[in-house]
């Protein structure tokens, strides 16, 4: 902990996906991405963020891509940093992480340090080392949007991401669009059966015995084998709706958005809060991590 700092009360952070529209859409298609950007910018004015992690930042964006990142940070009064670009060719996305330089938080590193090596696939996430104030151990911030068509892909993503966040050690959330489902949610066989064919290959698996679909849980079980722990389970298990603006059992996308912290830091989470951003797919989310609690954590330990 830094000596003469006081602690943060509480640390807030968001997730927000500011999903485009098509490159090639009319000004009614323009003018609904307008809208669900000003609707996100709104939520997040409202909870008053530490840090927001973006997914799909896009350069079809009036002015690019740059100007599209700045203009939401300048919004928030946060420092932006980019990520890399989506590994999936010709989606023009990127995630990012806004950081409330403001409040005493202090970039300490931000990664990855490299979009491509011959060890593994382009990182599907951005990372920044963060140190909070009043914090014994900073804070390491992933913005993740997994692939949305390829359960391997996804899979892939998560075992690099996982290892990455284990072998560095350090206390860690994740947060994003990960475009499977969590153990955390009951998801029907009704629920599968309604769902959009092109989701089914990547979040579902089918019995060819008896002709039926499953939860494909293979991404959350990853990050659990790590010891990363779906917020929304933590702060109210039970007790709230796993669908996204639908009544609960009704709805077929599931919570593809989602937030995992460091198992060290769960006891510090003490609330999960969503928001309808105007977008079918994806809501807002906020976690909430106690202060006192947070700056106690010890990091799990590095295996190097």
């Amino acid at each position: 902990m830094t000596t003469g700092t006081s602690i943060l009360p509480e640390l807030r952070i968001a997730v927000a996906n500011f999903r485009p529209g098509s490159i090639d859409a009319g000004s009614t298609g323009r003018w609904d991405q307008m809208m669900r950007w000003d609707k996100a910018v709104s939520a997040l004015r409202a909870w008053q963020p530490h840090l927001v992690l973006c997914q799909e930042i896009s350069a079809a964006a009036p002015g690019g891509l740059r100007a599209s990142l700045w203009t939401t940070a300048n919004a928030l009064d946060m420092f932006p940093l980019l990520g890399p670009p989506a590994p999936a060719l010709g989606t023009g996305t990127y995630p990012a992480i806004l950081i409330a330089a403001s409040a005493g938080l202090v970039i300490i590193d931000a990664g990855p340090a490299f979009y491509r090596t011959s060890a593994g696939p382009q990182p599907a996430w951005c990372d920044a080392l963060v140190q909070i104030p009043g914090w014994a151990h900073p804070l390491r911030a992933y913005s993740v949007s997994l692939p949305e068509r390829s359960s391997t892909e996804q899979r892939s993503q998560a075992d690099h991401l996982a290892s990455r966040i284990a072998s560095l050690g350090e206390l860690a959330v994740a947060g994003g669009n990960w475009n499977s489902y969590s153990r955390a949610d009951t998801i029907t066989a009704a629920a599968l059966e309604v769902a959009p064919r092109h989701l089914r290959p990547a979040r579902m698996r089918y019995t060819p015995q008896d002709r039926t679909l499953s939860p494909n849980y293979d991404v959350h079980d990853v990050l659990a084998s790590v010891g990363l722990e779906d917020v929304a389970a933590v702060v109210a298990p039970g007790q709230r709706d796993p669908h996204h603006g639908t009544p609960a059992g009704t709805g077929s996308n599931g919570r593809v958005d989602r937030v995992y912290l460091t198992r060290e830091l769960a006891d510090a989470a003490s609330r999960h809060d969503r928001q309808d951003i105007g977008d079918n797919d994806h809501q807002a989310l906020m976690l909430t991590l106690d202060g006192p609690r947070a700056a106690r954590a010890i990091p799990p330990e590095s295996p190097q």
